[in-house]
C-alpha cells in the first residue's frame, strides 16, 4: 500500500506506480510536470537577480553602455538651450515609442507641443528600437497591431512583422507629425526629481553627456513629469568569473558593434566574421533573431544555452497593400479593434471572438493569460487549483506540438533534445522564427548546452564550461535586460525621486508598499505619471498598454486644467487676462491615500488569477525565481507585498474598462487638486 500523498494534476491523482504506467490516462501530463520541475530546479540560483551585473551602476562595465549610433545620427543640441526659462509644463523621461505616445496624447488633450520636452540618454528617437540594431531585429508582435498610431499617420507597415529600421523610422515619423523633433533633450540623463511644494512643480536635475564635450549638469522645473523609460532597455551582463580577463572582442546585443562585424542594420553582411570563431551566450528572443545571421558569416559559431526558448512558426511576409486597405483598415478604429481581438484570443474561456483577425501563433497561445490575466481567471483562492489544471491541460497540447516541431526541424537527435523547452508557454517569452532551428543543421554551428547551469567562467581567450575550453575571437552577450518587474519608476529611470514627505519613492514603496491609483500615479508624488507595469494591465503588445496609460494621464491633466481654469470666474473688470492666469496656475495633482489604498486592494483581490507564474522556470517574468521565495518560505508579509506589486489579474481589457468607467464618472474620484 502506497501511503505517499498523491500528485494531483489535471484532476488526476496518481501514485508512483500509475505515473510510470503509460496505459493510465493523464500520464503524459504528469510526466511533463515532473520534467518541468526537474528543469526548473536545475536553473534556480540562490542569487536570483544578483547573478547579473548592472553596467549602468558599476563603473568597470560602463563601456558596455556606450552609444555606438552617434556617428549615424544628427548632431545633438545643447540641452540647456532647449528649455526656455528653465521651465516646461510636461517633461517626459524617454523618447521611445512610450514617450512619443504620451506626448501625442497630451497634445490631443490640448497641451501645446511647445510645452512638452522629452529627455533621453540616446542620440535620437526610438527607445528600444534606437538601441537595438542587431542583425535580424524584428518585432515579434504583428506590426499592424504593434506599431502605434498607424491610423493617425496613415503608415502601412512593409511586413507582417516590422524590422528594426522601419520601427526606428516610424518613431521619427511620429515626432515629425506632432512637431516633437526639436523638443527632445538627447544624450541627457535625469538624475533626480525633487518636489517643490511652493512652486507646485518638480525640480529636475539633469546631466548631458555629449560625445564632443565634457558632461555638464543643470536644473529645470517641470509642472508634470512622465516616466516612459521603457521595460527592456537597460542591458545587463552575466556575473561570470573572468569576464574582465577576456582579451578578445565582446559586446552586448543591445549595443551591436558593426565596426567589428561589418555590415549594418539595413545590410547585415557580417563579412568581418568570416575568419572568426564566434560565441553567443544566451538563447532568448534576441538571440533567436540574430543567430541565423551570425551562422551565415562566422567561420564557426558556438551557441551557449542555459534555457532553450520555445520556437514556433513565424510565417513572415510582405504586406499585401490591397489586402491591408480592403480587409484591415476598412473600419474606423480598426487598430483598436484588432488589438482587442488579440487580447480576446488569449484566454481558455470559450467566450472569445469567433474570428481570429491576426491568426498567427502568438494569437493562438490561449494560456498566455496565466501571465497577463483574464476574466476567466479565479478571484477566490479555492478556485485556483482547478483553473491551473485547466491551463496546464490546454497548454500541454501546444507545448507538445512545439517540441515535435523542434524534432522535425533539427536533424541531430541530441541537439534537438537539448533544444526542447520544458516549461509552460507563459513562463518565458515565446519565440517565433523560421530560420533559427535549421541553423543548428549547419556544419559551422555548435550548440553548447550547459544543462541549465550557464557558462562556468572566461579566460583570456576562451569560454570554459565544466573545465572544457572553447577558444573564441568574439563573445556576444545576449543576456537580456533588467527585469521590468523590479524597482520603482525612479529605479527604472536610473534616477532618484523625492516626494512631498522628503522620502524617495524607493523608500516609500519599500516601507509602505506600492500605493498607486490605476498604476499611473503614486500617493505623495504629485504631478508624476508612469505607465505601470505594477498595478496596471499587461499585454503581449506593450504599445497598447502605453497608449492606454497615456490617454488616461492626458485625461487627468486636461480635466484638472479645466477645473483650475473655471475655479476663478473672470469678472467684467478682470477680463480674459485673469482667465488665462487661472488656466496657467500651478497646482498639485495627487491620488489620496484612501484611493491609492483602495486600488491596491483591488489589485490584490485579483492576484489569484496570476498563480500560474509560481513554479515557473527562472526568467525575467518571475525575477529569476525570486517571486517563489516568499511562498516557499511561507512569508506572509512578502507574499502580500508581491500581490500588491502584481498586474491587474483580470486581463488588460478588463483593466482598460475600469479606467474608462472611472473617467466616465467625470468626478476625478480619488484625486486631489490643490
Amino acid at each position: 500500500m502506497n501511503d505517499q500523498v498523491p500528485v494531483v494534476m489535471n484532476g488526476i491523482a496518481a501514485n508512483d506506480q500509475a505515473y510510470h504506467d503509460e496505459g493510465v490516462e493523464g500520464v503524459d501530463a504528469l510526466q511533463a510536470q515532473e520534467r518541468y520541475q526537474q528543469e526548473r530546479l536545475k536553473r534556480l540560483r540562490p542569487e536570483t537577480l544578483d547573478q547579473f551585473v548592472d553596467p549602468f551602476a558599476e563603473e568597470n562595465w560602463r563601456h558596455f553602455t556606450d552609444d555606438p549610433w552617434l556617428s549615424v545620427e544628427a548632431p545633438v543640441k545643447d540641452a540647456r538651450q532647449q528649455v526656455k526659462d528653465n521651465f516646461t509644463k510636461v517633461l517626459i523621461l524617454g523618447a521611445g515609442y512610450g514617450g512619443l505616445i504620451f506626448a501625442v496624447r497630451f497634445i490631443d488633450a490640448g497641451i501645446k507641443s511647445d510645452d512638452i520636452r522629452l529627455v533621453d540618454t540616446a542620440g535620437g528617437f526610438g527607445g528600444t528600437w534606437y538601441w537595438n540594431r542587431y542583425p535580424g531585429l524584428m518585432c515579434d508582435v504583428e506590426s499592424y497591431t504593434y506599431m502605434p498610431l498607424l491610423e493617425e499617420t496613415g503608415h502601412v507597415p512593409k511586413h507582417r512583422y516590422a524590422y528594426g529600421p522601419e520601427l526606428r523610422e516610424h518613431a521619427n515619423r511620429i515626432a515629425d507629425k506632432w512637431n516633437l523633433t526639436d523638443k527632445a533633450l538627447f544624450q541627457t540623463q535625469v538624475n533626480s526629481l525633487f518636489w517643490n511644494e511652493e512652486r507646485k512643480a518638480w525640480r529636475v536635475g539633469l546631466v548631458q553627456s555629449k560625445a564632443d564635450s565634457e558632461p555638464y549638469t543643470f536644473e529645470i522645473y517641470s509642472q508634470f513629469v512622465v516616466t516612459a523609460s521603457g521595460l527592456l532597455n537597460w542591458p545587463h551582463l552575466p556575473r561570470l568569473p573572468g569576464l574582465s580577463k577576456f582579451n578578445g572582442h565582446m559586446f552586448h546585443t543591445a549595443r551591436w558593434d558593426y565596426k567589428y562585424t561589418e555590415g549594418s542594420p539595413e545590410d547585415p553582411s557580417l563579412t568581418n566574421l568570416q575568419d572568426k570563431v564566434v560565441a553567443i551566450i544566451g538563447t532568448g528572443a534576441t538571440a533567436v533573431q540574430c543567430i541565423p545571421h551570425l551562422a551565415r558569416w562566422a567561420k564557426h559559431l558556438y551557441v551557449f544555452q542555459r534555457t532553450p526558448s520555445s520556437i514556433d512558426i513565424r510565417d513572415q511576409r510582405e504586406t499585401d497593400i490591397e489586402w491591408f486597405k480592403d480587409e484591415v483598415t476598412k473600419r474606423k478604429s480598426w487598430q483598436r479593434a484588432r488589438i482587442a481581438n488579440l487580447h480576446g484570443q488569449m484566454t481558455i474561456s470559450k467566450d472569445k471572438p469567433k474570428v481570429n483577425l491576426i491568426d498567427d501563433q502568438w494569437s493562438k497561445i490561449e494560456t498566455f493569460s496565466a501571465l497577463i490575466g483574464s476574466t476567466a481567471a479565479p478571484l477566490r483562492p479555492e478556485e485556483v487549483l482547478k483553473y491551473l489544471q485547466e491551463l496546464h491541460a490546454v497548454d500541454l497540447v501546444r507545448m507538445n506540438g512545439i517540441r515535435d516541431h523542434i524534432k522535425r526541424q533539427v536533424k541531430d537527435p541530441k541537439t534537438a533534445e537539448a533544444l526542447l523547452p520544458w516549461y509552460p508557454s507563459w513562463c518565458k517569452r515565446p519565440c517565433f522564427h523560421d530560420d533559427y532551428l535549421p541553423t543548428f543543421n549547419r556544419p559551422n554551428v555548435t550548440l553548447v548546452d550547459t544543462n541549465g547551469q550557464g557558462v562556468s567562467r572566461l579566460t583570456t581567450d576562451s569560454i570554459i564550461l565544466n573545465d572544457k575550453a572553447y577558444p573564441v575571437d568574439l563573445i556576444i552577450l545576449s543576456t537580456g535586460f533588467r527585469s521590468p518587474g523590479v524597482g520603482t519608476p525612479a529605479e527604472r529611470s536610473n534616477a532618484s525621486f523625492i516626494g512631498r514627505d522628503g522620502r524617495t519613492i524607493s523608500e516609500t514603496w519599500a516601507t509602505d508598499g506600492i500605493l498607486t491609483l490605476h498604476g499611473a500615479m503614486s500617493y505623495n508624488f504629485p504631478n508624476l505619471f508612469f505607465p505601470g507595469p505594477m498595478q496596471a494591465g499587461a499585454s503581449p503588445n506593450q504599445m497598447f498598454i502605453l497608449d492606454s496609460m497615456a490617454q488616461h494621464a492626458a485625461y487627468i491633466v486636461s480635466e484638472a486644467e479645466r477645473r483650475v481654469a473655471t475655479a476663478i470666474v473672470p469678472t467684467a473688470v478682470s477680463g480674459a487676462d485673469d482667465a488665462n492666469n487661472a488656466a496657467s496656475k500651478s497646482y498639485a495633482l495627487s491620488p489620496t491615500l484612501s484611493s491609492a489604498t483602495s486600488w491596491s486592494n483591488e489589485v490584490v483581490a485579483r492576484a489569484a488569477g496570476l498563480a500560474g507564474v509560481r513554479g515557473c522556470t527562472p526568467s525575467y517574468f518571475n525575477l529569476e525565481g525570486a517571486l517563489d521565495r516568499a511562498a516557499e518560505n511561507d512569508d506572509t508579509q512578502a507574499q502580500m507585498k508581491a500581490a500588491k506589486s502584481a498586474i491587474w489579474g483580470q486581463g488588460v481589457e478588463d483593466f482598460v474598462r475600469a479606467l474608462e468607467e472611472w473617467r466616465g464618472e467625470g468626478g476625478m474620484r480619488g484625486i486631489e487638486i490643490g
